[in-house]
């Protein structure tokens, strides 16, 4: 049961050991067909550079390339769509429903685009190993599921990879000075730290760019935190709005034209808020973080120190 990166990378490495797999889902997701390797790195390889430079090579032109399908995926939507649906149709036999099984109500990028190295999902439903259904679930009974429209899958095992609900801070109860911290009642100083908790910093990283981007440049402004407060004495740091921002409009940890999986919109009351300017805003893009945080003004009165 699902239709993410789970259910698209569990798949294919079953498939050859299961009578038949069937992917249940309640709705579709956007899939790009890739292969399993990346051609400039093979590249500067063959040309003999180091490995430090091809890392840095390689990193940047993905980023680049992911920024770019970020954009076009708001700009160009529907263009965006049909190249990726053209790729899932190239691998899937002549005359598959892929309106119905690989198109999403939402756009590009509005959940996650998940990768299908070389194909192989699509491979193993081509070979019938594997089918799609598109569907809700009426019941489960004793050997399989019935689903909306009355046909029963019938299932020896059946694996959810869906619905699943986050695990917000942890779970982990904090308080301050033997209150209970709600969360949601705090505003995020750029997405890292928040107003009311003390001496508390934030890794969370991009929806669309790996997660590892923003928790470097989250690790390098805490030092840089660390530092400042060594070097002034102070050992307590918590965000506090200032007078002219205190009615500043407060919007959602992730706005839902941005990005909005089930399982974020499920928990966002839960989650801090994010205000209508900086630095009081989440921000999803390394390529504009990248230049901001690294120079983020640690004394301009919205971090207060004692």
């Amino acid at each position: 049961i699902g239709s993410g990166a789970t259910a698209a990378t569990l798949i294919p490495a079953i498939a050859d050991t299961c009578a038949h797999v069937t992917m249940l889902q309640r709705s579709p997701t956007f899939f790009f067909v890739g292969a399993n390797r990346n051609e400039l790195a093979d590249e500067l390889r063959a040309q003999g550079l180091p490995d430090a430079e091809i890392h840095e090579r390689v990193r940047a032109a993905i980023v680049e390339q992911h920024d770019g399908v970020a954009k076009a995926s708001v700009e160009y939507p529907d263009m965006v769509r049909q190249v990726l649906m053209q790729g899932v149709k190239d691998v899937l036999p002549e005359g598959f429903d892929v309106d119905k099984h690989f198109n999403p109500a939402y756009r590009p990028w509005q959940q996650r685009i998940a990768l299908v190295p070389d194909g192989d999902l699509f491979k193993a439903i081509g070979r019938g190993q594997a089918s799609v259904v598109t569907d809700s679930i009426d019941h489960f009974e004793a050997d399989g599921i019935v689903v909306g429209s009355g046909d029963k899958l019938e299932a020896a095992v059946v694996i959810t990879a869906t619905g699943f609900d986050l695990s917000v801070m942890g779970n982990i109860p904090f308080t301050v000075d033997g209150e209970a911290v709600d969360f949601a009642e705090a505003v995020t100083w750029r997405g890292i730290m928040f107003t009311g908790v003390p001496n508390l910093a934030y890794v969370f990283g991009y929806f669309r760019s790996s997660w590892t981007l923003r928790a470097d440049l989250i690790s390098e402004l805490v030092c840089r935190l660390l530092g400042y407060m060594d070097a002034n004495g102070s050992s307590k740091v918590m965000p506090e709005l200032r007078a002219e921002e205190k009615e500043m409009a407060l919007v959602d940890w992730v706005e839902a034209d941005n990005f909005n999986p089930g399982y974020l919109r499920r928990s966002m009351h839960l989650m801090p808020r994010q205000g209508s300017l900086d630095p009081w805003r989440l921000r999803h893009d390394y390529t504009a973080e990248k230049e901001i945080l690294p120079l983020a003004d640690l004394d301009d009165g919205t971090l207060v120190f004692k």
